[in-house]
């Protein structure tokens, strides 16, 4: 049997008989829209081959440019081969037979940007596409969006969306540029308008967002974009960027007639207000039917429904009817942090005196980079229950139904949430550490201040934020299976996790490689980048179930220093994902190197690896090579995709 999943809905979609051999697309980013970062079709790599002797190196594939975005695999894309997609920061779409490493094409879309004014840590020399695009499978479209210089001058810049053959690159309409305003009345602009500004002789554009999530789909013909809010102060931008939710219709984009060409936009907080990007750490966000996800970081908020910096937001997408534009409707949010009553110096316009939260500003030794969307949302299939990973060490425990809006504790289904870095078997010692790390949460020894507000509990014990950028969960059942977590500076961990109410969740094994080794808490991104591989469930029917008894849990993390700020040399990890062995330890299957014996090379920040077809896709940068073209007087960082899989 043939079984294709290309991840839109996370179920089967087709099924055709072809020499009884099952195969699987992964084709957004965390390989479905739920984003369990789970593929219950792997049908090749088990836990008895999945080991130094059978397992390793297959092949490379050198690009001359640097890669932030997560490859995408086309199941007999490449005539009988696997297609692989790689896209690039110059702006390059790459497709790559999986078998013989040949380009089967290379199209440029547009010219890259030079990013001296966009690169705080120095090291990404352009920008193109830096966000994971996405296959719709039922139009065979591959969806991608391309940051362009304009006019040639590198002052201006403008997102282009492109509807492409995968299978060739070609294009199947005329990209459209991303502008408009935002559809709730607070003054936000897409772009700008396009506006631009004179200042010391110097012609600018105000405001850049960043689009860092992966695209995602919506049921009902949705194209999703989620945009960080990226603050350019120094260099003469606007000091109060926004995060934007932007969507299309996908009837639109492929030229169909009579359907609008414009796009649904979203802003996360009101002109005067700032911040609230949408990053995920480079994860698309939740959709399920017409309903959208996205989990906001640092920036202004309130207690109203505007400023929804630091929350989870639901939004319905509404196609336009008779021509009309689409609309991105506010359904629900959840504010993760509302402790401080007024904001921080700086935060705000002078003229804006509003009692907000500005990304936690100036409280404490913790600083004020807390970042409730540090990781994507991840949607239980089956279930009400949506995961937050934080900055806080936290996994936040939603109700996709009621959010809960300001009621930052009763709403939560487990109480107390669950403490992703540390121990989590204790359930009195979990809630400890829980109102030491979010303030936000009510302390129980000193209660609630006047006019409803929280009092804060102190600063996180001894101040170990143990940061989660991914996610990853193999479902037992309908109700319930291990979620897995890897924090910076700490080792993975595993917890039972239940979708019924009450049930807490219970800290199971630990992983044996630390990430980061040596580096303080907080520091030392991303922890671990995770996925899960195994087969269908032999005890389940549930479509998303996988056989526990063939589960791998795949993870790339770095062995020391930050990959955020610098380039840390990483590791690709194999574990038994089901298996706990004595003292709570899980038990690894392979690793790329040790210490003194090798490794992955320089990890890529925010790539997790790709499994697909008996083959792990892992992408690391490579530094200062001769075939790597980038701007003058720019760090010579391009990439490289590294293909495992039984020798």
């Amino acid at each position: 049997m043939k079984f294709i999943l290309f991840g839109f809905l996370g179920a089967i979609l087709s099924s055709t008989l072809f020499n009884d051999v099952w195969a699987v697309s992964i084709a957004q980013r965390a390989g479905n829209n739920f984003r369990t970062a789970a593929n219950n079709q792997e049908f090749t790599l088990n836990k008895s081959n999945v080991n130094p002797s059978n397992f390793g190196l297959l092949r490379i594939h050198d690009f001359n440019a640097k890669v932030e975005t997560q490859p995408l695999v086309v199941e007999k894309g490449a005539g009988g081969d696997d297609l692989v997609i790689i896209t690039t920061m110059k702006n390059e779409v790459i497709g790559i037979n999986a078998r013989t490493n040949a380009r089967v094409y290379n199209v440029k879309l547009g010219p890259e940007i030079s990013s001296e004014d966009m690169d705080m840590w120095k090291h990404t020399p352009t920008w193109g596409i830096s966000a994971t695009p996405i296959v719709d499978p039922a139009t065979n479209t591959l969806y991608v969006a391309s940051w362009q210089k304009k006019n040639n001058d590198n002052r201006f810049r403008d997102y282009w969306v492109y509807a492409l053959n995968p299978l060739d690159g070609s294009q199947k309409a005329s990209p459209v540029r991303i502008f408009g305003k935002s559809q709730e009345g607070n003054g936000c602009w897409f772009n700008d308008a396009g506006a631009v500004y004179t200042q010391n002789n110097q012609t600018r554009q105000y405001v850049y967002p960043k689009l860092r999530a992966g695209m995602a789909l919506t049921e009902n013909n949705g194209l999703v974009m989620a945009f960080a809010a990226n603050g350019e102060s120094l260099m003469g931008g606007r000091k109060n960027p926004h995060g934007f939710v932007v969507a299309y219709d996908t009837r639109g984009l492929l030229g169909q007639g009579g359907v609008s060409r414009e796009p649904a936009i979203f802003c996360a907080t009101s002109f005067n207000s700032w911040g609230a990007g949408i990053w995920h750490a480079g994860g698309a966000p939740v959709t399920e039917g017409e309903m959208i996800y996205v989990a906001t970081s640092n920036g202004t908020s309130n207690n109203g429904d505007v400023d929804l910096a630091e929350s989870m937001i639901k939004l319905r997408f509404k196609p336009g009817s008779g021509g009309a534009r689409p609309l991105l409707e506010k359904v629900d949010y959840y504010k993760a942090f509302l402790d401080e009553r007024v904001s921080g110096s700086g935060c705000l316009w002078q003229d804006n005196n509003s009692e907000v939260s500005c990304g936690r500003a100036g409280v404490g030794s913790a600083g004020a980079d807390w970042d409730f969307g540090a990781a994507g949302p991840m949607l239980v299939p089956g279930s009400s229950l949506l995961l937050q990973g934080t900055k806080d060490g936290i996994i936040y425990s939603l109700d996709k139904f009621n959010l809960g809006k300001n009621d930052r504790f009763n709403a939560l289904m487990s109480k107390p949430p669950l403490v992703a870095s540390y121990y989590g078997g204790d359930v009195n010692q979990n809630w400890d550490r829980v109102q030491h790390l979010n303030r936000s949460l009510p302390c129980p020894a000193v209660g609630n201040s006047d006019h409803g507000w929280f009092v804060p509990c102190g600063d996180p014990e001894n101040n170990k934020m143990h940061h989660i950028h991914a996610l990853a969960l193999a479902q037992r059942n309908q109700t319930g299976g291990i979620v897995y977590v890897w924090g910076e500076n700490s080792r993975l961990k595993t917890y039972n996790f239940s979708t019924l109410g009450g049930e807490l969740p219970t800290f199971r094994a630990e992983g044996e490689d630390v990430a980061s080794l040596g580096v303080e808490s907080p520091g030392g991104m991303p922890g671990g980048l995770l996925m899960v591989s195994g087969k269908p469930s032999t005890t389940s029917s549930f479509p998303h179930a996988i056989d526990f008894g063939t589960a791998i849990l795949w993870a790339v993390y770095p062995k020391f220093g930050d990959v955020n700020k610098e380039f840390g040399e990483g590791q690709l990890v194999a574990y038994d994902a089901t298996t706990i062995e004595p003292g709570n330890r899980m038990k690894r299957l392979f690793r790329t190197g040790d210490d003194h014996n090798g490794g992955l090379g320089k990890m890529s920040r925010m790539i997790p690896p790709v499994v697909a077809n008996g083959k792990v896709y892992v992408m690391i940068y490579r530094l200062n090579t001769g075939d790597c073209t980038v701007p003058d007087n720019q760090l010579k960082v391009c990439s490289q995709l590294k293909v495992y899989g039984l020798k």
